[in-house]
């Protein structure tokens, strides 16, 4: 088979949604009743302390907004700002459950102010305070003494986002507060609110050779994170249909809405014992390898054809279904496996489950019972 050549742009079948931030709800003063956001500022030494600690209580390392850095001049500012006593924008945190707070906004100041106590790197072509330049942090001591002190003591004005904040709600919080330059999307603002071991599985998959060889998508160059949302609504649709998902203390009934049916995966899968999260990492890795053996190519694609843009509806579908036939691969050909997936996602039937208002309960019990009945076809010939 020839060597898949790694798109450098991901484009994917109605992308769009990732984009919609509207909550749903049978109306906004249920949800708004319960919305807290409350101001309480912390210094920079308060802060760099919480990053500090063993287990981490600033949750700080994570892949959030876009795979974006700043440059050293941008860090550079920032200190002599702070310095200089000039006020910053303010930053929010979320606090967690378990009393952690997870940065939803000021990642890249606090990761540099951080850097700069860390003497990661030195003071450079300032032009207000040139007397630093080529002072790291461990050097202002003595006679400027007073400036490391500035910098520890500096009061950061921070919002902090309290439980049971809806995270529909919080949609909107990020959407307001990101209103400038390029909005966040879905799946970057669940990045931040559902860090944990579950993000980290999916990114561990999403990062991994197999995904990025059968999708074609390359991660450094998916910058939206459209990745870990394809991966995100296999395993959600995956934990739906084992029955392994509850809200509210009883068995989730998906309703249509696939925005709280992700949310309330995510919750799950940080619940998760590590064991299973592996058990379930393996899953997606072995049946992503079953769909390059087969398909190739055309894998998660119209048609089976390459040069279409990836569906995500047949990428959940397709790696349903290979998951399925796993412990039958062995004993039904791949090219009749191949044909057959082939005829079904062609048919009319599942064209319109993937078509119009494809996540209605109906759609989505169509197009993945399709699936279950493809297999028991192929089990029993």
């Amino acid at each position: 088979m020839a060597e898949k050549t790694i798109e450098p742009n991901v484009i994917m079948e109605n992308e769009e949604e990732l984009e919609n931030l509207m909550f749903s709800g049978e109306g906004e003063s249920p949800l708004f009743s319960s919305v807290r956001v409350v101001r309480k500022d912390f210094s920079v030494f308060e802060l760099y302390r919480k990053y500090n600690k063993n287990p981490r209580q600033l949750m700080l390392d994570v892949d959030f907004q876009r795979k974006s850095v700043w440059d050293p001049k941008q860090k550079r500012e920032l200190i002599e700002s702070i310095l200089m006593g000039l006020p910053l924008p303010i930053i929010y945190l979320k606090q967690q459950n378990n009393a952690t707070y997870a940065v939803v906004d000021g990642k890249q100041r606090l990761s540099t102010l951080f850097g700069f106590i860390d003497n990661k790197f030195c003071l450079k072509d300032l032009k207000i305070l040139s007397f630093l330049n080529g002072k790291y942090f461990k050097d202002l001591t003595g006679d400027y003494g007073i400036y490391q002190s500035q910098l520890e003591d500096y009061q950061l004005y921070i919002h902090l986002i309290l439980p049971p904040t809806p995270d529909k709600i919080l949609f909107d919080i990020f959407d307001r507060v990101n209103r400038g330059g390029t909005k966040l999307n879905k799946q970057e603002i669940r990045n931040a609110l559902y860090h944990g071991k579950g993000m980290d599985m999916i990114s561990s998959v999403n990062r991994s050779q197999i995904f990025q060889k059968v999708t074609r998508i390359k991660y450094k160059d998916d910058r939206r994170m459209k990745g870990s949302y394809l991966i995100t609504r296999f395993l959600s649709f995956y934990l739906l249909f084992e029955n392994l998902l509850y809200k509210d203390g009883k068995p989730y009934n998906y309703s249509g809405d696939i925005d709280d049916l992700i949310e309330v995966s995510l919750a799950t899968l940080n619940r998760m014992s590590d064991k299973d999260l592996q058990n379930l990492e393996r899953l997606i890795s072995e049946s992503l390898e079953i769909s390059n053996d087969i398909l190739g190519d055309g894998a998660f694609r119209r048609e089976m054809n390459r040069s279409k843009p990836i569906n995500m509806n047949i990428f959940e579908t397709t790696l349903y279904f290979m998951n399925l036939i796993n412990n039958d691969k062995d004993f039904i050909p791949y090219g009749k496996i191949r044909l057959a997936l082939k005829k079904t996602i062609m048919s009319d039937d599942f064209l319109d489950y993937i078509g119009n208002s494809r996540e209605n309960t109906i759609k989505v019990h169509g197009r993945f019972g399709m699936m279950d009945e493809l297999f028991r076809e192929l089990h029993d010939d």
